[in-house]
């Protein structure tokens, strides 16, 4: 848009008389004869944008209504703006108030910008009056009417322009213009009243720019989660344009494997397709809403959401404004952990150990931490062997690995001894900060056997001749197994005399059998001979144990006594 302001200020001098007074013009039109040039060129208003360098621009931006101001269209308010200053051009004329007759009427004509603005197209217009027969000189010389030829300094009163006009363009603040005009009176004039004017333009010019709805949407939602773990999508819809947007909508594709939840009110789930659609309403120029929701993923390796800011009223992926995408990685937590026996293949066999090992790995998609590995110590099991780090409690080996990223594993080994015979649930397990666990076990049958142990004690060491003493045999079974077949078999010395045994035996001949039985496992039996001594002499008892279990190697062992003389 562009205004165009003309001020015009008009001074009329007087001629003839005391004195020549700067009067306004009187409210009359001047005499019929005189007749105005146009400017050339002539003012016209552009039709299109406005690129004058004469013209200041005034333009303000639109902005939130608030504070009580007067709405605007589209409920908006102009921000406080600065008008350009307005100038102000003043005109002086000075001529003698009298002149004798026959001679010219010399004109001092003075333009000043009295203002702190630029005064645009200024023009000096001066009328021919009918007193006057002819222009003598003007300094500067006047501006050239078109369609005449060239201005000269005597112009006839005869010739078609009856009015003088001077155009200086732009004055700055302060400066000034002087004109010199010498005119010819006619010769019967008793008066000569001239008019003399001034005129500028000032404008101001404005733009109004159509724009379309800007529309701007952003999306934060986390890199990745864990499945089934529910995170928030925080979308947030931004006019960024300088027009207000009207009747918006948002809509959200999520996948149909995950559970939503709005947590901004107002949204609506879609009936036929994994949608769920917020009302936007209306935004001003840089304001902004925000919606949000919880997502929780099921079996999906990635979850991704799509926002969709159209127009209401529109079908699904039309008139769209902008969109927005948020990709996150669904992650898995697991563990698993496998056990295998080493050593031997299948049965352990008396007195052997039975290997084990152990491999823990991170199965998931994401690092896990803390990792606790076990592997149980079944009843009647000993540890022999350990990895490195293990710590052995009552019923259970454990190791810790700080950190086990996916796709890692570790592998520890541990070995057991059982005493007795008997399968045994041997179990490993792990379990991580997340309270992921995995377990893996197996059954192994060990066979334990007899384990054989005596104790032979001669009570007293020394006896005299015809006192009794006792020789007491021990037998236990260390093992996991029954002994069988047990036998001990005491070989006296000639030097004594066997009064009783227990278990009984008949006495007679030198050499003591005890029947054969069976001992069980972690059990005890107890043997006595009682005698007496015969002769003085260094008495040596000899004693043989024989057992399934000891095969063709007997335990052996021989005790002596010393007798002394009677007394």
């Amino acid at each position: 848009m562009r205004s165009i302001l003309p001020a015009v200020v008009a001074v009329a001098l007087l001629s003839g008389g005391p004195a020549a007074v700067a009067q306004p013009p009187e409210p009359r039109p001047l005499a019929p004869t005189i007749t105005t040039v146009p400017l050339d060129p002539p003012v016209k208003m552009p039709a299109g944008p406005v690129e004058d360098p004469d013209v200041l621009p005034a333009q303000y931006t639109a902005g939130p209504t608030g504070g009580g101001a007067a709405a605007a269209p589209y409920g908006f308010v102009p921000r406080p703006v600065a008008d350009p200053p307005t100038p102000a051009v003043r005109i002086q004329v000075r001529v003698p108030a009298d002149v004798p007759p026959g001679d010219d009427l010399k004109y001092v004509i003075t333009v000043r910008n009295t203002s702190a603005a630029d005064a645009h197209r200024v023009q000096v217009r001066n009328p021919m009056v009918e007193g006057i027969l002819q222009k003598m000189k003007a300094e500067p010389l006047e501006d050239q009417p078109k369609g005449t030829g060239p201005v000269t300094p005597l112009a006839p009163a005869t010739q078609a322009v009856r009015e003088l006009v001077w155009s200086f363009g732009t004055l700055k603040p302060g400066e000034s213009k002087t004109i010199e005009l010498v005119l010819r009176p006619k010769p019967d004039a008793g008066e000569v009243r001239n008019f003399a004017y001034v005129r500028f333009e000032h404008g101001e010019a404005v733009t109004t720019k159509v724009r379309k709805p800007a529309v701007k949407v952003t999306k934060s939602a986390p890199k990745s989660v864990l499945r089934d773990q529910p995170y928030n999508v925080r979308v947030v819809v931004e006019n960024t344009g300088k027009v207000p947007t009207a009747d918006l909508r948002l809509t959200e594709n999520v996948p149909a494997a995950a559970e939503v939840e709005a947590v901004t009110t107002g949204g609506e789930r879609a009936k036929d397709r994994p949608q769920w659609v917020w009302p936007v309403g209306s935004l001003l120029p840089g304001q902004r809403k925000v919606f949000e929701y919880r997502l929780t993923p099921r079996q999906v390796p990635e979850a991704v959401t799509t926002s969709n800011v159209a127009t209401a009223g529109t079908p699904a992926g039309k008139a769209v404004l902008e969109t927005a995408e948020s990709r996150t990685a669904v992650l898995v937590a697991g563990l698993s952990v496998k056990l295998r026996q080493v050593s031997p293949d299948g049965i352990v066999g008396p007195g052997e150990t039975a290997r084990y090992e152990i491999t823990v790995k991170n199965s998931g998609t994401v690092p896990t931490t803390n990792v606790r590995v076990s592997g149980t110590l079944p009843a009647d099991c000993k540890p022999t062997m350990k990895t490195d780090g293990g710590q052995v409690y009552r019923d259970q080996i454990v190791w810790t690995v700080p950190k086990l990223d996916p796709d890692e594993a570790h592998t520890f080994r541990f070995a057991l001894r059982a005493a007795t015979t008997g399968k045994r649930n041997v179990a490993a397990a792990a379990s991580d900060a997340r309270g992921t666990k995995a377990q893996n076990d197996l059954v192994t049958v060990f066979q334990a056997a007899a384990a054989l142990v005596w104790e032979t004690v001669p009570e007293p060491s020394s006896l005299a001749v015809g006192r009794r003493g006792t020789l007491t045999v021990r037998v236990r079974n260390n093992g996991g197994e029954a002994a069988k077949n047990v036998r001990l078999e005491v070989e006296l010395p000639d030097v004594v005399r066997m009064v009783e045994a227990t278990p009984k035996q008949t006495p007679g001949g030198r050499r003591v059998s005890f029947p054969a039985e069976g001992v069980p496992a972690g059990s005890e039996r107890t043997y006595t001979i009682t005698y007496e001594a015969t002769h003085p002499a260094q008495a040596y008892f000899r004693m043989w144990l024989t057992a399934d279990s000891l095969g063709d190697k007997p335990l052996e062992t021989q005790k002596s006594v010393e007798i002394t003389g009677g007394g």
